[in-house]
């Protein structure tokens, strides 16, 4: 019987042509076993026992492959969200945690400034009225400039946001779970405070960007008392995860015109369910959890993985380290 092959690295999603050259001249030990989206767990078909590092995605990769890998020392989530990969056995091992963050900031904030747009100037209104050739002249529209965006979860997302909202004269306020912490460069929010303020943030913001984490204290965080605390004429903007919005209290709260609308890129359960209420309203914007794409998406990935590699057998510290017990 032919012995099965046991790399050093071994990769879980494709990977194009011109990169695993690359990765090759840093390590050629590699094996390429995808994963393909919406599709189960593919069978390990190699010997794992003497791989060193694994590149995966960390949204619905749970690991349960190093109980046949005991040798793994660095694991690289392609995506920045971890929801599958920090179990309790993955937190207590001694194997690192990188991910992508950084990666999608930029495409990120980008999206929600279209949101904000979209929503500041009626396009959803004149996308309704186009299908009708229905010429509505006196819209109500709003002006950026003046307007608060309250972004819950002020990291590397809410940072690019905050960028690009000063840009257009938005007053920002950013909430964060730690408010002392400073930004490398200036820093674009107008005020950052902790996490015990948030009340405070949704009463006062036109726009309230959501960008939490997965989280055990970030799950169905945003529940109908936190909608009621918001503006009735303000919008909610969700850019982080899908599970830290309770969306029938969403649901009810857009009914009730509780709140003006929702532009949401992420859900519990994606692709969202056909028959799901988000995509009948009005006022929501759903985008399939598109935000982080950009047209370099790919190239900006796959040179943090190379750097890493780089770094990794070299022995130097490694980018994007996640600390397993905060899950980010």
């Amino acid at each position: 019987m032919t012995k099965k092959v046991s790399p050093s690295i071994y990769i879980r999603y494709n990977l194009p042509e011109i990169y695993l050259k690359q990765f090759k001249e840093i390590c050629p030990n590699i094996v390429v076993e995808p994963w393909k989206f919406d599709e189960p767990e593919p069978e390990v078909t190699v010997d794992l026992s003497d791989c060193e590092v694994v590149l995966t995605l960390g949204m619905r990769d749970n690991l349960n492959i190093l109980k046949n890998a005991k040798n793994v020392k660095w694991v690289h989530s392609i995506s920045a969200g971890l929801d599958a990969m920090l179990t309790d056995d993955v937190k207590n091992s001694d194997v690192i945690i990188t991910n992508a963050k950084g990666c999608t900031s930029v495409p990120i904030a980008e999206h929600t400034i279209a949101l904000i747009s979209a929503f500041a100037r009626e396009v959803p209104t004149m996308v309704r009225k186009q299908r009708t050739q229905e010429w509505c002249k006196m819209l109500p529209v709003r002006t950026l400039a003046g307007s608060t965006v309250g972004i819950i979860g002020y990291g590397e997302i809410g940072y690019e946001i905050a960028k690009r909202c000063k840009g257009l004269e938005m007053k920002v306020i950013g909430c964060r779970r730690n408010p002392d912490k400073k930004n490398k460069e200036h820093e674009p929010a107008d005020e950052v405070v902790g996490m015990d303020r948030v009340d405070e943030v949704l009463s006062k913001s036109d726009y309230v960007v959501v960008a939490l984490p997965s989280t055990e204290e970030t799950i169905h965080y945003m529940n109908k008392d936190r909608f009621e605390k918001m503006k009735k004429d303000s919008y909610l903007i969700n850019v982080g995860r899908g599970n830290t919005m309770v969306e029938e209290d969403l649901v009810e709260c857009l009914k009730s015109g509780k709140i003006a609308g929702a532009g949401l890129d992420v859900f519990e359960v994606e692709p969202l369910p056909k028959d799901h209420p988000f995509w009948y309203m009005d006022h929501v914007i759903v985008s399939p959890h598109n935000a982080y794409n950009s047209d370099n998406h790919s190239e900006r990935v796959m040179n943090l993985i190379l750097e890493n590699l780089k770094r990794f057998y070299e022995g130097k510290q490694l980018l994007n380290i996640v600390d397993k017990n905060l899950g980010y």
